[in-house]
């Protein structure tokens, strides 16, 4: 009876690491349209945390450090531009020309995937577009 029990318990543990596994894998779509506003303060604090917590190890906004300074980003950068750089980091850095000319200038550093959702990294975005100059 309890062999039974482990047998099952086991094999439905197996199938869930292998659905989460597949889950996991599947490529991200690239984002072609982000609908834009005025400046969200909910979506500006949430961003700035997310911006704290996932990015400014190597992004400051004023000064250049193990990536570009991104306080103006917004103002060179299309909004689907700055979220596909974000949330597939690692396919843009693999086949976008602006995103390869950047990692040769910072010493060919990659960018680590922050591994967020769609709508986290649009309050990203969001905060980007607060702190512009």
């Amino acid at each position: 009876m309890i062999s039974k029990f482990l047998i099952g318990l086991f094999s439905l543990t197996g199938f869930l690491l292998i659905s989460t596994y597949a889950v996991a894998a599947q490529p991200k779509g690239m984002i072609t349209t982000v609908e834009m506003g005025p400046i969200n303060p909910v979506m500006v604090k949430s961003g700035k945390g997310l911006f704290t917590s996932k990015c400014a190890m190597c992004h400051d906004l004023d000064q250049k450090r193990v990536g570009p300074s991104l306080r103006n980003i917004t103002k060179v950068r299309k909004p689907e531009y700055i979220m596909n750089v974000i949330y597939n980091t690692v396919k843009m850095q693999k086949s976008d020309p602006i995103f390869k000319s950047l990692l040769v200038k910072f010493n060919n550093v990659p960018m680590p995937d922050p591994n967020l959702s769609k709508a986290q990294v649009r309050t990203i975005l969001e905060y980007l577009r607060s702190v512009a100059k």
